[in-house]
């Protein structure tokens, strides 16, 4: 326990601990129990569970309980904090043992910890990268057990390199306290989360925390096009670059040349410059890898090292997914989901072709405020909107559905709701004429559907497959 700030000691110390969790119903012989009190449930009502399942020790926040005599007690000020430092100290601390990369921003943040992972060598097991592409998890950063645990292995296996993605929520929960981050990445800020962060600046305040901790030694690469850049500089005492599309900056793009199959641009950075086209399309794949490029320079790669690793990455699951059906329909299928992603995507597909129809939901239990203004978004941008489900978890469909809509009505422009996302996804398609592009956003990656009272095997691209259209 000497890793953990504490309190108050009860109880006899001396036990061996073969496990730390915060959940009880994976609580095993020799567990150490950690009680957090959480958004929905408090982990204090499940000590008793825990006990009973075998946890020999425990940590909580409340001076109140009233524990048997021989079960340690750690009293703490703050649960979740004590357990990424126990986690840390359980695992041996093995973040200091791997070059640590952390990513952080609304949007971006897979696509840019999926590319760096690529730089820094990915395909030769140097590199494990977690983030939402990589483990079936319902989080984009997963608790701080799970990380230092994923960080160990990768330890155990060999790895030189930890990519992770950073969550505001992580951040604000405590779930990467006790990382040591050799480089922390910043993609952007924008709309999202505002039903977890009352304000944006309380949003951005999350984010800020990357920056803040990092050690003086380490990098910060930070996008200097994004209005909430100057947060960011100033938080840190960490070595900066910048990365953007202007040659104010450390490392920035040149000579663009931009179409639906990819990119070409010269990348231009403090250790010169290197050519590189890529199929992954749109300026923001752009600024993704021009982050990317930022690790590996700072890694002290070779530009044409990782020119080579960067160019083979042809796509990443749920992100700019493109297809062509035997009508010669467009499909791209991509995970935006927040009114800033929606908005990019659908304004680099207007260049590209005349006609967009634009399928998209909201999720349930989340942000309600972004939701008419994705309306707004899709019914100013696209030429027909097609409004359907989501995740709809808890909430009603048609409810979410009616928010979304109250922001594209008032604009006369044309666009239906079909709450089911199947028959949404085909409307489109009997809609689309050859050369049109259908942009089916909002789910990417993912394999299931939540609804209130159950959950469904459903991914846009595999569901496509199944009905023949590609």
């Amino acid at each position: 326990m000497q890793c953990v700030a504490h309190r108050a000691v009860s109880g006899r110390l001396s036990v061996r601990i073969t496990q730390i969790t915060d959940d009880s119903r994976e609580v095993g012989p020799g567990a150490l129990f950690v009680a957090i009190p959480g958004t929905k449930h408090d982990g204090h009502h499940y000590i008793g569970t825990a006990l009973a399942k075998g946890a020999v020790a425990v940590v909580g926040q409340r001076a109140d309980l009233r524990l048997p005599a021989h079960v340690p007690y750690v009293l703490v000020s703050n649960s979740r904090r004590a357990l990424a430092e126990l986690a840390c100290a359980f695992y041996d601390f093995p973040t200091q043992k791997l070059y640590t990369v952390g990513v952080t921003g609304t949007n971006g943040k897979t696509s840019v910890a999926t590319l760096t992972a690529a730089v820094l060598g990915e395909a030769a097991l140097s590199t494990t990268v977690h983030n939402a592409l990589a483990y079936d998890s319902p989080y984009t950063t997963p608790g701080a057990v799970e990380i230092q645990r994923r960080a160990w292995e990768a330890v155990q296996a060999g790895r030189k390199h930890f990519v992770l993605e950073v969550s505001a929520h992580a951040l604000s929960q405590e779930r990467v306290h006790g990382i040591d981050f050799n480089v922390a990445i910043f993609t952007n800020l924008t709309h999202d989360h505002l039903d977890y962060y009352r304000t944006m600046e309380e949003y951005l305040r999350a984010k800020l925390k990357l920056f803040e901790n990092l050690r003086p030694e380490a990098r910060a690469i930070i996008n200097g096009d994004d209005p909430s850049a100057p947060a960011f500089l100033q938080a840190t005492r960490a070595r900066v670059w910048t990365y953007g599309l202007s040659s104010r900056h450390d490392i920035w793009a040149d000579q663009i040349e931009l179409s639906p199959e990819g990119s070409r641009f010269t990348a231009r950075t403090p250790a010169g410059a290197v050519p590189i086209e890529t199929s992954l399309p749109g300026d923001f794949y752009i600024y993704n890898i021009l982050a990317a490029i930022g690790v590996g320079i700072e890694r002290r790669l070779a530009l044409d090292v990782i020119k080579s690793r960067i160019e083979p990455v042809r796509q990443i699951e749920g992100r700019c997914e493109r297809y062509c059906t035997r009508d010669g329909v467009f499909i791209w299928i991509d995970f935006a989901h927040s009114p800033d992603s929606l908005e990019k995507m659908l304004r680099t597909l207007k260049h590209f072709y005349p006609r967009v129809i634009s399928v998209f939901g909201c999720g349930g239990e989340s942000d309600p405020y972004k939701r008419p203004i994705m309306g707004e978004i899709s019914g100013r941008l696209a030429d027909y909107t097609i409004i359907t489900s989501d995740n709809p978890k808890g909430e009603d469909p048609q409810e979410i559905t009616r928010q979304i809509e109250s922001g594209i009505r008032p604009l006369g422009v044309s666009y239906e709701v079909i709450v089911d996302r199947p028959s949404a996804i085909l409307r489109a398609l009997e809609l689309a004429r050859p050369g049109d592009c259908v942009l089916i956003a909002g789910k990417g990656h993912e394999r299931t559907q939540i609804f209130s009272d159950r959950e469904i095997e459903f991914n846009d691209r595999e569901f496509l497959r199944a009905v023949g259209i590609i």
